[in-house]
């Protein structure tokens, strides 16, 4: 089989393409975090149990996605990516209607499977079509999944406000158009990717070397994951105990997370010149500041704190999603799904911790252990393979040479080409 030719640059509108799927895709599994009030007050929820609908959703939605790249990176992933939106949607648009906790269980395990479905092979599509400029064109495709999972809570509100909870369905209407679009477009973007990946993934085999550095970026973006889902589920919960209303409770996850969009872009975006390991260890020191503030200042600067706490966490995830991948060349579609899903699926446990930490100490305390998280995760990423924060270098942009197929900087092929020059 032919290998795909390697592109000289990033291909922007293809990227931009899955970057919509993965607005669409992610703006169903916060409907819950923003419906979890009225949930609650309706089905007479305690708090440990709908921190437990978090965590099924979180399971379904992450721990199946090394799966699904497992099967994207053997056959190709073209049909996951029809039915994720698809599942994601009918899953979390229904559960307005649904009339008791068990039966809110099995639409979740559809919504969750439904987004795990996505994730793994769009991501190596976007990794794939980004050229030499990996980390810009996968923060353009992470920034499209923050955006849709800042305004998820904002539609669906505006939905169950204007006009009932059991009108909830209505927000399945942009799951059907962007599978229209798929039909139309995703046959031109993906078909020759599995075949290159299936090539490269028999010369680059897992091997253990592989594995301690995995080991460490992956428990660096549990803990990571670990406290943004479990702030991003009590959130708006939170915020109404301080006295806010629930609009503003939708708000302020909205606030954060297209906050978290920025944050995610520049990340990825200067990581491609100054490195992926520094603009991890950079996200964690500016989030601990940050985290602190929103949890002890006034409440009428929370949203203030809690803004630049969204960029700031969400500065390290791109870099994050490229490590994994550069750990083992040919394998994208694994190597996303178990940075990108599992570390998600596991961070539900801390979600349901969390709400059990609720319910014996109160909101707020259980809030200020989650500071702690991104302490530790800090201490572990100085381990991360690649230059350490302070051992600071400028790295000049890469381009593909033409000639040898080699990745070099800019400078050295602009004066290889005066040189070819003079001597014409």
């Amino acid at each position: 089989m032919a290998n795909t030719p390697t592109l000289h640059r990033i291909d922007m509108a293809k990227v931009a393409l899955l970057s919509l799927g993965h607005l669409i895709v992610d703006l169903y599994p916060p409907f819950l975090a923003a419906l979890l009030p009225l949930l609650i007050a309706r089905l007479e929820l305690s708090l440990t149990l709908a921190s437990l609908l978090a965590s099924i959703l979180m399971f379904s939605a992450s721990l199946s996605q090394p799966l699904f790249g497992i099967l994207s990176d053997k056959i190709g992933g073209n049909n996951l990516m029809f039915w994720g939106p698809i599942m994601a949607g009918v899953g979390m648009s229904f559960i307005g209607l649904l009339p008791s906790y068990a039966t809110l269980i099995p639409f979740l395990v559809c919504g969750g499977l439904g987004a795990a479905c996505f994730h793994p092979q769009a991501a190596a599509l976007a990794s794939h079509f980004s050229g030499p400029r990996k980390g810009l064109g996968v923060s353009l495709f992470m920034v499209g999944g923050n955006v849709g999972y800042g305004l998820g809570p904002m539609i669906i509100l505006a939905i169950v406000i204007g006009l009932d909870l059991r009108r909830s369905y209505v927000a399945l209407l942009p799951a059907v158009i962007f599978v229209l679009l798929l039909v139309r477009y995703l046959p031109k973007i993906a078909l020759p990717l599995p075949t290159t990946r299936v090539n490269a993934a028999q010369h680059n085999p897992l091997r253990l070397k592989d594995f301690v550095p995995f080991s460490v970026l992956w428990l660096v973006v549990w803990l990571r994951s670990t406290a943004i889902l479990s702030l991003g589920t009590f959130l708006p919960t939170l915020l109404t105990m301080r006295g806010f209303s629930l609009v503003a409770g939708g708000s302020s996850f909205t606030l954060f997370m297209i906050c978290g969009a920025l944050g995610g872009f520049a990340g990825g975006s200067f990581s491609d010149r100054l490195g992926r390991k520094r603009m991890v260890l950079l996200s964690f020191f500016l989030v601990i500041p940050a985290f602190y503030g929103f949890l002890h200042v006034p409440t009428r600067w929370s949203f203030i704190c809690l803004a630049f706490l969204g960029f700031s966490f969400f500065l390290g995830e791109s870099p994050c999603i490229i490590m994994a991948q550069e750990t083992v060349p040919g394998r994208g579609g694994t190597m996303s799904g178990l940075i990108m899903g599992f570390p998600w699926g596991m961070a539900g446990l801390g979600v349901f911790g969390t709400g059990v930490l609720a319910d014996n100490f109160g909101m707020e305390r259980a809030m200020g252990f989650l500071f702690y998280l991104p302490i530790t995760a800090l201490v572990l990423a100085f381990f991360l393979p690649g230059r350490n924060f302070f051992s600071w270098t400028y790295k000049k942009p890469l381009i593909l040479e033409k000639r040898t197929g080699n990745l070099i900087p800019e400078k050295r092929r602009q004066s290889s080409l005066k040189k070819k020059e003079e001597t014409v």
